[in-house]
């Protein structure tokens, strides 16, 4: 980015979160999380399973309401925020999730166009030919459109979801693990899609994974979760000189380190 663009996105971030905090009976997920994401910025955050990134994004969609904390987006306070006010927020985000979560009873081109037609009320033709649109973005040709999920490849399903992540045009994208499941090859095509995808918006990017190719390829920011929060977050390019004994490990694959893991013997 330029020191200009990197100036106008440190004073006015479009997702900014203070202190958030999220447990399930005992099990405390994110605990005082802190994190800004500037406007037009791709940031990725990585971590091991189980550390709280899909609860992170979860809280900042409104999936789930955290016990406490900030999310603002915009400036507008999210948390606890409901009806029209809610609504308006949302209107703005685009989710590519993990498994794709296409809905197995509607075509693929009903599936692009589920928010065009149910939130933006467009009539179904209109809605169709904006859903081929946003297919051949993503590679996919017309004759796709009439398929359903099904019938489509684990990678096409993951296009199919990019697709509509991007259908109304969001300022904001939200990216949960984007190639987990994927070989290296179809891993890499998702990686240059949404990397286009987001040029292309000039959007803002959340991208959630384990997978530091990915991260590397999507980010221009990275920052690390462990013991629920960040403990450290730079440019893509300058994580290998982290200096955090915890990101050095996890970006190497290191079972020697901080990150302690167990074994279980069959």
């Amino acid at each position: 980015m330029t020191e200009d663009r990197t100036a106008a996105t440190a004073a006015a971030p479009a997702i900014r979160i203070r202190g958030l905090c999220k447990a399930f009976g005992n099990n405390r997920v994110l605990h005082g999380l802190d994190l800004d994401i500037g406007r037009g910025e791709s940031l990725a955050v990585i971590g091991t399973s189980g550390t709280g990134k899909s609860v992170l994004v979860k809280n900042v969609i409104g999936l789930i309401r955290p016990d406490s904390g900030s999310i603002e987006i915009d400036g507008v306070e999210t948390v606890g925020l409901t009806g029209s006010a809610r609504d308006r927020v949302l209107a703005t985000f685009g989710v590519l999730f993990q498994g794709a979560a296409l809905f197995d009873s509607m075509t693929v081109w009903e599936n692009v166009a589920f928010g065009l037609v149910h939130n933006r009320g467009m009539p179904r033709r209109e809605a169709r030919e904006a859903a081929i649109a946003k297919l051949a973005q993503v590679g996919l040709g017309r004759a796709q459109a009439d398929r359903y999920p099904a019938d489509l490849s684990g990678g096409m399903q993951k296009r199919v979801g990019l697709a509509r992540a991007i259908a109304a045009e969001p300022q904001i994208l939200f990216f949960d693990e984007p190639t987990t499941g994927l070989g290296p090859i179809m891993g890499e095509i998702i990686n240059d899609l949404i990397v286009e995808c987001v040029r292309g918006l000039g959007a803002t990017a959340l991208t959630i994974t384990h997978d530091m190719a990915s991260a590397r390829k999507i980010a221009d920011r990275i920052a690390m979760i462990h013991g629920g929060r960040i403990i450290w977050a730079g440019s893509a390019g300058e994580i290998e000189e982290s200096g955090n004994a915890t990101v050095d490990q996890f970006i190497h694959g290191r079972t020697e380190g901080p990150i302690r893991t167990t074994v279980h013997a069959a």
